[in-house]
């Protein structure tokens, strides 16, 4: 559904104003803001898609959007115990502060709630990036929501970056940074042979 846009002056939206048209408690739209208290699927659909209709944000954004910087960049990933996960937050951190930049780590578990959440309290806390990796979830409202924060962040003048994730669609303004899958297994590969292996065994997903 478009948005209708504001006469100039006009009032911005508040969180009551989400409240009314969700038809849910004015507490109940702050547990959903905060993404760190149990809310029902439909009633967080609900205030999302009123926070939507109305063009809300709280106030976090709006100041950053009046012109403060937080200077921080998110990277969102699943878990950090691994060496895969840790090695690429180490290179996110690096270049981060090498440019003045803070890195803040964010885990998900595995829970595409949490990672919808957190998605969105960056861009609530105007995050100048926000790096999201590993696999996504093949789930039609999942990407609608990851399309709609990346057009979100774009606009308030960040990037959603992908990370070993497909495109969001070619009209979606997120960076999509993949993994050379094939030519690490063919570096590997050809180091072995080349040390005179040929009995070489492969352990991981299936093939093809």
């Amino acid at each position: 559904m478009p948005k209708k846009s504001k006469p100039d002056g006009e009032k911005r939206p508040t969180i009551r104003d989400v409240a009314a048209l969700a038809g849910v408690s004015v507490p109940t739209v702050s547990r959903v803001l905060a993404g760190n208290y149990p809310v029902a699927p439909a009633t967080r659909a609900k205030v999302l898609r009123a926070m939507r209709e109305l063009d809300y944000v709280v106030n976090a954004h709006a100041r950053a959007l009046a012109g403060a910087t937080t200077k921080t960049v998110a990277f969102v990933v699943d878990d950090v115990t691994g060496p895969f996960y840790a090695f690429i937050a180490r290179g996110v951190e690096q270049q981060a502060a090498s440019e003045g930049r803070l890195c803040l780590l964010c885990t998900t578990h595995g829970d595409p709630e949490r990672e919808l959440a957190v998605v969105e309290l960056m861009r609530e806390q105007h995050a100048e990036a926000v790096i999201v990796v590993g696999g996504a979830w093949d789930r039609e409202q999942y990407r609608e929501r990851m399309r709609y924060f990346a057009t979100a962040l774009d606009k308030s003048g960040s990037r959603l970056v992908l990370c070993g994730r497909p495109s969001l669609g070619e009209n979606v303004p997120a960076t999509v940074v993949h993994y050379d899958n094939e030519g690490g297994a063919y570096a590997m590969t050809s180091h072995l042979l080349s040390v005179g292996h040929r009995r070489i065994g492969y352990l991981g997903r299936a093939l093809g």
